[in-house]
C-alpha cells in the first residue's frame, strides 16, 4: 500500500525526474555491490599474496647476506692479492736487456741511470724523452748492462721501524746486540746475507729490527704469497710490517720484514761457518773468506726476470770501500792487473791446481809471481769494472771451471 506523503511526492514527480530517481537508485545499488566485491577480491589476494611477500623478504635477506660475505670475501682478496700478486711491473721487471721501472718519488733521470749502470742519454733515446721532467708513476723502459763480476745492491733500504748501525773498529755483533738491547738471533734475522759472526770489517753497515724476524728479499719471480707459503705469515701481519697498502707499494728486489720468523738457518749457517774457520787454520789446504761483508750475490743461475737469467760464477761480499781483501789459501800469483769486466783482478795458484779469482780491487797489493800465504793483503775492495758499488767477486775454480766458493767456505 501506497502511503499518502509516497503518493504525494510521485504526484509531484516529472516522468523525466522520476526515470532518473530511479537510474540514481539503480546504480547506488550497484555501486554498493561492486564496492562489496572488489574489497572481497582485495582481501583474497592479500591472503593470497602473503607467502609470496614472506618469501621475498627472506630472499631479500639472504641477499643481503650474501652481499655482506662477498664482501668480506673481497676484502679477503684484496689484501691476499695485494700480497700475492707481483703486479705487471714486478713480473715484467727484466726482460732482454730492458728493464721496466716506475718512477718514485724523487727519482731523477741522474739517480735511475746509475741505478741501473746506464746513461741518461741511453734512458731519453729509448723512451723518446724531450725533457728531463718525471713524475711519479711514469713507467720508463731502461737499457741495462749485467756486470760479469755481478751487480751490487749494498745495505738493503731498511723495512718500517729498523735503525742502521755501522760497525766501529774491533766492535763485535754481541756489542750491537747489547747495545740495542736484542738477541744476537734477532740481529742475525735481519741481516741473513752476513759472511761471518766474529770477523766483520769496520764500517760495515747493519741492519737493527724493532724484534726478532727474518728480513728477505722479494725476488723478481716470487710474490709475497710465496713467503707466506714459506715462512707461515698472514697477510695482515705482513702488510702491517711493511705499510703495504696497495699493489704499487711492491717492487722487486723489496727487502721485507716477516715479524716472528725465527732465523734458524741464518744462525746455522754462520755457526758452521766459525767452526770452519776454526777448523782452517789448523789445516793449510782449506779456504777461508777473503773478505767478510754483506754476501749479495750467490753462485749459480740468477733470475732477472720473464724467463731470462744468467750464470754467477762467484759469490758476490760487499764491505766499505778500501777493505782489505786477503789471500783465501796459500799460492802462487798467476795474474795481476786489469781484466776487462772484472776489473783489477788477481789470480792465485793453489797445490792441486786449482785457482781462487778476487775481482773489482781498487788497487793491487801483489804482483805476479809472488807468493802469498792465507791471510795475506792482495787489494782493497773497489769497484772497479762492471760493478755498481763496492764489493768483492770471489770465485774458486778446480780444472778451470767455476765451483761454488760457499761449498768450501762454509
Amino acid at each position: 500500500m501506497v502511503t499518502p506523503a509516497r503518493v504525494s511526492t510521485l504526484a509531484h514527480t516529472t516522468p523525466a525526474a522520476a526515470d532518473n530517481t530511479a537510474a540514481s537508485t539503480a546504480t547506488d545499488d550497484d555501486s554498493t555491490g561492486s564496492t562489496s566485491e572488489d574489497a572481497h577480491r582485495r582481501s583474497r589476494w592479500q591472503v593470497l599474496r602473503q607467502p609470496f611477500l614472506q618469501q621475498r623478504l627472506i630472499l631479500k635477506r639472504r641477499l643481503m647476506n650474501a652481499d655482506n660475505a662477498i664482501y668480506n670475501v673481497m676484502r679477503q682478496l684484496l689484501v691476499v692479492g695485494l700480497l700475492g700478486s707481483s703486479f705487471l711491473l714486478a713480473s715484467l721487471a727484466f726482460a732482454s736487456g730492458i728493464a721496466l721501472c716506475e718512477v718514485r718519488s724523487g727519482d731523477t733521470l741522474s739517480s735511475i741511470a746509475a741505478r741501473y749502470n746506464t746513461s741518461i742519454t741511453r734512458i731519453r733515446d729509448e723512451n723518446g724523452l724531450t725533457s728531463d721532467l718525471l713524475r711519479p708513476g711514469q713507467i720508463l723502459r731502461i737499457p741495462y748492462a749485467e756486470a760479469v763480476g755481478g751487480t751490487l745492491e749494498s745495505t738493503p733500504v731498511p723495512p718500517p721501524g729498523f735503525r742502521l748501525h755501522t760497525l766501529s773498529r774491533n766492535e763485535t755483533l754481541s756489542d750491537v746486540a747489547s747495545r740495542y738491547d736484542i738477541s744476537l738471533d734477532a740481529l742475525a734475522g735481519a741481516n741473513p746475507d752476513l759472511s761471518s759472526w766474529d770477523m766483520l770489517p769496520e764500517g760495515l753497515e747493519l741492519l737493527v729490527p724493532p724484534e726478532v724476524g727474518m728480513v728477505v728479499t722479494l725476488e723478481h719471480d716470487q710474490t709475497i704469497l710465496d713467503l707466506m707459503n714459506i715462512y707461515g705469515v698472514s697477510a695482515v701481519t705482513l702488510s702491517k710490517a711493511n705499510h703495504i697498502t696497495a699493489p704499487t707499494d711492491l717492487r722487486p728486489g723489496q727487502t721485507l720484514f716477516l715479524p716472528g720468523v725465527e732465523p734458524k738457518h741464518v744462525v746455522a749457517r754462520l755457526a758452521n761457518v766459525r767452526e770452519q774457520e776454526r777448523i782452517a787454520e789448523a789445516m793449510e789446504n782449506r779456504y777461508t773468506w777473503p773478505l767478510h761483508g754483506r754476501l749479495t750475490s750467490r753462485f749459480g743461475p740468477r733470475r732477472l726476470g720473464m724467463g731470462t737469467s744468467n750464470f754467477h760464477a762467484g759469490v758476490d761480499i760487499a764491505a766499505p770501500y778500501g777493505s782489505y781483501v786477503v789471500a783465501s789459501r796459500a799460492g802462487t800469483v798467476t795474474f795481476a792487473g786489469w781484466s776487462g769486466a772484472y776489473g783489477y783482478l788477481v789470480k792465485v795458484r793453489h797445490h792441486g791446481g786449482s785457482e781462487s779469482w778476487y775481482a773489482h780491487h781498487s788497487s793491487l797489493a801483489v804482483s805476479s809471481g809472488t807468493y802469498v800465504e792465507r791471510g795475506d793483503v792482495l787489494g782493497r775492495v773497489g769497484s772497479t769494472g762492471l760493478s755498481t758499488g763496492p764489493h768483492l767477486h770471489f770465485e774458486i775454480r778446480e780444472n778451470n771451471r767455476p765451483v761454488n766458493p760457499l761449498v768450501h767456505l762454509n
